[in-house]
């Protein structure tokens, strides 16, 4: 209760009102990793084969995650309050690739030299689907973006169903 009713100066306050903003580079502890994403080049595709093996043995990599690594409960990503009404349809890192520029591995190493280096060496095998690129051919297309059986709306009402890849409708 030591900050109810109190004022709270932000940490980035004088950086800000002087012009010289903070950034998290500025902050950040210098023990701390760095960490970079490997994003997929196609619009459609599943990820056959993964193989971290080399990017692992690259000194100073701490740590290489894929789809089988993390989590697999499904969220979004609109961000509003709970319940969201966007579809529960997103996971850190999904076998399926839906979009270019879809993650597909996370690697965190003790520079960016190294983390760098690790990105280059996974081996990834993809199978490339044909993809739907324009939202007008979308709906009832033969392609279906949401396959997977949990996929999910929290509020049903506003008109979800992937099978016609539709997100919401009136």
């Amino acid at each position: 209760m030591k900050f109810v009713n109190k004022a709270i100066r932000k940490k980035d306050a004088m950086a800000l009102v002087t012009g010289k903003p903070v950034y998290t580079d500025d902050i950040a502890p210098s023990n701390c990793l760095i960490v970079k994403v490997l994003r997929s080049p196609y619009a459609h595709a599943l990820i056959e084969e993964i193989n971290t093996t080399i990017a692992s043995k690259v000194p100073g990599i701490e740590c290489i995650l894929t789809y089988k690594d993390v989590p697999q409960s499904r969220f979004t990503t609109a961000g509003q309050t709970y319940p969201e009404l966007s579809p529960y349809d997103r996971l850190i890192l999904d076998k399926k690739i839906r979009c270019v520029g879809d993650p597909v591995a996370i690697v965190a190493g003790t520079d960016e030299k190294c983390v760098d280096k690790a990105l280059k060496v996974i081996k990834v095998k993809y199978g490339v689907f044909e993809a739907v690129l324009d939202f007008r051919k979308a709906k009832d297309n033969k392609i279906i973006v949401h396959q997977e059986e949990d996929f999910k709306a929290l509020v049903p009402s506003i008109g979800v169903d992937a099978k016609r890849n539709i997100c919401a409708c009136e």
